[in-house]
């Protein structure tokens, strides 16, 4: 019936009757175009069902379908878009917040969203505090004690909120039965935890109420937590206290969680990278060319350090297990060692000697005496010189590196330290 229907001819319904009944036409799609027209017989023939045929179309005549559910439903002051939230809830009467309130209000309490929905599996919220350590404590654990607001069950009344000799009455939002039904105007039914009882079925009668804690049946505290922070832990992670945040509101079901956030504050000697720790350790020039050792610093103290000879800038040596123990239990990480090459920024006149004869030997030149003294005097008279300025306004400098490795013995001493140290 996907066709206005026309006005009621009855010697022309029944000439399309006979035309498509089965009996006498044998074509296959007879049969459906007569039931179809048996329907539009029926339907023009009762007013009350064309009426709702024209207004609501094809969707009148399914099983179960009242048209009465959608008077009132659309339009008219208090509606959203068209939609009235007032009377779809069937509580014309009441404000579209009061009705929201009724169906969501009982989620609310909870800021972990688990809150006292249900009164069978509530669960109290979760608390929430933040503590900070320092690099060392981190790696090594440590605790501490803070303190918090939990929310717990009055001890004056056990949490019944009642005091001594009273009795609770039924709830008179639900009756007793601790859920609230809202029927939809289209028929569908809602039914949620009655937000006035908290899904319990009773209420405290008034004057009833227990004087510590005002009938509600809970109390805030205040009381000190003992924070175990394990060895490993970074920057950032949370620790579970459990048992250790809100009661259920409805006393009944467990109670919610300690949530604390650990701050690590950063370290002058480490870097910290999972569990591993880099180290940066300088050293002088001589021990890079000729090696030796160098104190360390790790978790446990400082350690002797053995510098091969020829140790270039930037080479890495492993100390296994000084690094940090994970937080998750195994074994510790390293601890990795960087050396930097410290340059010396001044010379004495038996240092530069030295390195000239160094530089010398290395790329097959001899030096006399006499040579070295002069070349001597020359890098003692260029220390000597100040930084002058040129007539254009440019500034050099007698300490500055020569651009040109042919420009002198200290040029090449220098070019030649840079090549062996990897700069």
């Amino acid at each position: 019936m996907d066709c206005l229907l026309p006005q009621s001819n009855v010697e022309g319904d029944v000439q399309l009757a006979r035309k498509y009944h089965p009996d006498t036409n044998q074509d296959k799609s007879a049969k459906e175009k007569f039931v179809e027209i048996q329907e539009a017989y029926d339907i023009l023939k009762d007013d009350k069902k064309r009426a709702e045929y024209d207004q609501y179309g094809a969707a009148s005549q399914q099983p179960g379908f009242d048209s009465s559910a959608f008077s009132g439903g659309f339009g008219g002051a208090g509606s959203f878009g068209g939609f009235n939230f007032g009377s779809t809830f069937g509580g014309g009467s009441q404000s579209q917040g009061n009705v929201f309130e009724q169906l969501f209000g009982s989620f609310g309490g909870a800021r972990n969203g688990r809150g006292h929905g249900f009164a069978d599996v509530s669960r109290g919220s979760d608390l929430e505090a933040s503590i900070g350590v320092s690099f060392m404590e981190a790696c090594k654990g440590t605790s501490r004690t803070i303190n918090i607001t939990p929310v717990v069950n009055c001890g004056t009344c056990s949490g019944t909120g009642l005091k001594a000799g009273a009795k609770r009455s039924t709830c008179t939002s639900c009756g007793g039965s601790g859920s609230r039904t809202f029927v939809i105007d289209s028929g569908f039914q809602m039914s949620t935890t009655c937000n006035t009882c908290q899904g319990t079925g009773s209420s405290v009668p008034r004057g009833s109420q227990c004087g510590e804690c005002a009938g509600v049946g809970q109390v805030r505290i205040r009381k000190s937590v003992k924070v175990d922070i394990p060895a490993g832990v970074e920057d950032g992670m949370t620790i579970r206290i459990p048992n250790a945040g809100d009661a259920p509101v409805t006393g009944k079901g467990s109670t919610g969680d300690l949530l604390v956030r650990v701050g690590v504050s950063s370290s002058k000697l480490f870097r910290r990278q999972g569990s591993n720790l880099h180290h940066e350790a300088r050293i002088p020039l001589h021990s890079a060319l000729l090696g030796g050792r160098v104190r360390v610093p790790t978790l446990d103290g400082e350690v002797d350090v053995r510098i091969p000879s020829g140790t270039q800038q930037g080479e890495e040596m492993v100390l296994k297990s000084r690094g940090v123990q994970h937080v998750y239990g195994g074994d510790k990480g390293d601890l990795y060692v960087k050396f930097v090459v410290q340059l010396p920024r001044s010379l004495t006149k038996r240092q530069r000697e030295i390195l000239q004869q160094y530089a010398d030997d290395v790329e097959g030149r001899s030096s006399s005496p006499s040579q070295n003294s002069k070349a001597s005097s020359d890098a003692s008279a260029s220390e000597e010189k100040p930084f002058k300025v040129n007539e254009n306004g440019t500034g050099f400098s007698p300490f500055a590196t020569p651009s040109t490795p042919g420009s002198g013995w200290v040029s090449r001493a220098w070019y030649r330290i840079k090549e062996l140290i990897g700069l």
